[in-house]
């Protein structure tokens, strides 16, 4: 999907990496590892040491390569790459609190319950097919999707797909705030940051009924990175 972005947003206008982390990369890791060292330490070297993948993609390069880092995680409800020492404590806060500037450590955006997420957009609503979804059922996510969704092939989505995708992925964070379905660029800006969604999540739906609020974070980044009239383009589609 994120090659896909790149492709139809990005290839015009600056040089982007991508680099897939594998599983000794994860990000639970990399801030773990960060925090270890008292955040003297930069992304990029971090995950040279971490993973042999991303030693070989990311060699001869160094932090002041990159003028902006983005890290793009799907929700992990069990917790299953968390160090067992830091179970008890909400590492995902604090997580969105370092990872919060893309000129620094990097910005962080989740997807809940996954990226997967995009497929249950309805391109005729305009919205999301299913609000919610129980925490017990996060493991069985990938197969409640079938061959009609408008967004079953993700690697090949268009420009209208994706302008589509960021206007329900905007109502979406929006109902989920303010449980209204709109609201302004300034409001959007200032008011439904990553740390804001993983705020609200945690109050109406994670503490309150073990169930996730479906959003997914690569529409929201697009809105947040080309300003307010790519905004305007994508909600009067």
């Amino acid at each position: 999907m994120l090659n896909n972005m790149v492709r139809i947003f990005f290839s015009s206008k600056t040089d982007v990496f991508i680099l897939n982390c594998p599983a000794e990369g994860n990000i639970y890791m990399l801030w773990a590892r960060m925090k270890k060292d008292e955040f003297n330490t930069d992304v990029v070297n971090v995950l040279k040491e971490m993973s042999p993948v991303a030693k070989k993609r990311l060699n001869g390069f160094k932090a002041s390569d990159f003028s902006e880092i983005y890290l793009f995680f799907d929700y992990d409800g069990h917790n299953n790459n968390i160090p067992k020492k830091n179970l008890n404590k909400d590492i995902l806060g604090e997580m969105l609190k370092t990872f919060n500037n893309e000129t620094e450590f990097g910005k962080l955006y989740v997807s809940y319950p996954m990226i997967e997420s995009i497929k249950e957009i309805n391109i005729k609503e305009k919205k999301y097919n299913n609000l919610f979804l129980s925490l017990d059922e996060m493991s069985k996510y990938k197969g409640r999707f079938n061959s009609q969704s408008d967004f079953n092939n993700y690697n090949c989505l268009n420009e209208r797909q994706w302008l589509i995708a960021c206007h329900a992925s905007q109502k979406s964070a929006c109902l989920l705030v303010t449980y209204k379905s709109s609201c302004t660029y300034e409001y959007f800006i200032h008011n439904l940051d990553q740390e804001a969604i993983y705020f609200y999540q945690k109050l109406c739906c994670i503490n309150n009924g073990r169930l996730l609020w479906i959003l997914n974070c690569v529409p929201l980044f697009l809105l947040e990175y080309f300003k307010e009239d790519f905004w305007n383009k994508a909600v009067n589609i």
